[in-house]
């Protein structure tokens, strides 16, 4: 009999997550369904969207968090109970978000540029200083070497590289962009952290550090709406919990200053 028993011990003592079950239902904004709704299991990263028809079926387990975000529509975000997973489906609603027109002003005589003009397809790009710098130092490349047969190697980009000018210029241009998209978070998605998320605002200056030197941005920043930025840092949220659970040191003092007119 005793050669049974551990198997009767691995029945009775199964991990946390047997207790999983599907929460599932539709989502709707009071009157139709809302198609490609996003579902996010913050606890579990996990995340799914909804059908045509609204429904969506997430796995969930009591204390979970949910997130539902929809283009449009405010977030909903509630914590998952015993009553949620009973099997019966959920009926969310997502109210939108108020959109309140500023005044409109005419304007007569508009000046006329390059582009108005259709003389050009677009505006200069704005540089900074450390990009215009960066732009006229070259960026020299190892196969421009074959312009030696021909009499025509740059030779400036070729000192840059050689020195290190290039890659130190590069690394400015690096840490300025780092600090604009860690100033524009503060400004913009601040109280979203605070208010949504529950992140207190003496730790809101860590977690965007974490945030920008980890997170993928270049796919939204700057020209992505509230929605995408907001998933965005709902899913790094999730990531920086889950590295401070593991006793990962975040903090890399010096190497991205904190955004000015947060300290």
């Amino acid at each position: 009999m005793f050669r049974y028993l551990p198997l009767l011990l691995i029945f009775f003592f199964q991990p946390g997550n047997a207790q999983e079950q599907m929460l599932q239902g539709t989502i709707t904004n009071g009157e139709a369904p809302l198609e490609a709704a996003h579902i996010l299991n913050l606890s579990k990263s996990l995340q799914t969207i909804s059908d045509g028809e609204g429904y969506f079926a997430i796995s969930a387990a009591v204390s979970d968090t949910i997130v539902l975000s929809y283009l449009g529509f405010q977030n909903v975000i509630f914590t998952v109970d015993e009553s949620l997973l009973d099997g019966e489906d959920l009926h969310l609603v997502m109210k939108e978000n108020g959109i309140e027109l500023g005044e409109v002003t005419l304007e007569y005589n508009r000046a006329l540029d390059p582009v108005a003009l259709g003389l050009i397809n677009k505006r200069p790009e704005k540089l900074s200083t450390n990009e215009r710098k960066l732009k006229e130092a070259g960026d020299f490349k190892a196969v421009q070497l074959l312009g030696i047969l021909g009499g025509s190697v740059p030779i400036i980009p070729m000192l840059n590289k050689i020195t290190g000018r290039t890659k130190r210029l590069k690394r400015r241009v690096a840490v300025e962009n780092e600090n604009n998209l860690k100033e524009y978070l503060h400004r913009n998605y601040d109280d979203f952290l605070n208010r949504e998320l529950g992140l207190e605002k003496e730790w809101t200056d860590r977690f965007l550090y974490y945030a920008v030197v980890n997170g993928s941005w270049n796919d939204i920043y700057p020209n992505g709406n509230k929605e995408q930025f907001r998933f965005r840092l709902i899913q790094l949220y999730h990531q920086y919990t889950a590295s401070m659970e593991e006793g990962t040191d975040l903090s890399i003092p010096g190497e991205l200053p904190p955004a000015s007119g947060n300290q």
